[in-house]
């Protein structure tokens, strides 16, 4: 009898115990769960998005979300998104993020900024950015949802992450770019071009050394004129055939994504696209000059100033000539485009 009483004390302490844990250690979970779905409070009255109703959303719909669901919800339909990546603690683009809110806006106002990234990065930069630039979002790609895949995001190659617009739902403009390219007038002016055409894709290149189809930074899709195609292009993206092919040391090695457009982009949106090219335009069909003159030796896609402070001055810098070819036919003596 003894044993016995020793025996059910012994299990009323335990049910005790699991009693005050659990309920604990069950809030923590949840408390976890939120906060990973609203990792940053800007305000006291910060008016996230519940968490439930995202959730029904996206169960219920046939909607695709290629950033964090809440924050593709919060800026609404129609986006125009300026896509970059970033992986690893370089602080050299950590200076430049700083800078990048303003420079976008000044020269793109209605877009939007999307940075893809995993978790290499120095994440004490997210909270601070998204609080003070409304339209700055980190897209975690360890949060993307995709209902009808199974792709293990972090084993795309890096810099095709910021591609992933292609598949939103909710972008109407896509646009690629560099983290240490900085914006300059040139490129705004080719892009203006391509926004008031009929045109779909949107490609660069204004340096002798751009010698490939496209650029991994220079290039842009309408997606909201073409879901079919750009849904398309999105599928390329994370097919688990494709992958190893585009990261096949899974390290993400340089040039990859330019293979993968090369690949697999650009047969399909060339013939769509407005193509501004200041040297090679003989080598590539549909081909067209840069709108406006050239200043000094900026070009488009350049590592420029921000990226390198002690850049030399390129408005002192000569570009070579460009061939007759490549200048707009009304301004023969661009010589350098």
């Amino acid at each position: 009898m003894i044993i016995v009483r020793k025996f059910l004390l012994l299990l009323i302490f335990i049910s005790i115990i699991v009693y005050i844990v659990l309920p604990s250690s069950s809030k923590l979970n949840n408390s976890e769960i939120n906060s990973s779905k609203k990792e940053c409070r800007c305000s006291e009255n910060s008016d996230n998005l519940d968490s439930k109703n995202t959730d029904l959303l996206y169960k219920e719909s046939s909607l695709r979300f290629t950033c964090n669901i809440d924050k593709v919800l919060r800026h609404g339909s129609k986006q125009k998104v300026v896509s970059y990546s970033l992986y690893g603690k370089d602080k050299r683009y950590y200076r430049i993020i700083q800078d990048l809110p303003k420079l976008t806006k000044q020269f793109y106002p209605d877009f939007l900024i999307r940075i893809y990234h995993d978790d290499s990065i120095d994440r004490s930069i997210i909270c601070k950015i998204e609080c003070e630039f409304d339209h700055v979002d980190f897209c975690d790609i360890s949060k993307i949802q995709l209902k009808d895949s199974d792709t293990n995001l972090n084993q795309v190659h890096s810099m095709i992450w910021r591609f992933f617009p292609l598949g939103d739902s909710f972008v109407d403009v896509f646009m690629s770019r560099d983290l240490d390219s900085t914006i300059i007038q040139r490129e705004k002016d080719s892009v203006e071009e391509w926004l008031n055409s009929d045109n779909i894709g949107h490609i660069m290149r204004d340096n002798p050394a751009h010698g490939t189809h496209i650029l991994g930074g220079m290039w842009g899709l309408k997606v909201g004129k073409n879901h079919s195609l750009s849904n398309a292009l999105f599928d390329t993206t994370i097919n688990k055939n494709l992958i190893p092919k585009y990261n096949p040391n899974g390290q993400s090695s340089r040039g990859y994504d330019q293979y993968f457009l090369s690949h697999h982009v650009y047969g399909k949106i060339n013939h769509v696209s407005t193509v501004h090219d200041s040297y090679l335009c003989q080598y590539y069909s549909n081909s067209k000059p840069f709108p406006t003159k050239r200043e000094g030796g900026l070009f488009v896609g350049r590592v420029t100033g921000w990226a390198n402070p002690n850049d030399e001055d390129l408005s002192e810098i000569s570009m070579k000539d460009c061939p007759v070819a490549c200048r707009p036919k009304d301004h023969l003596d661009w010589v350098k485009c």
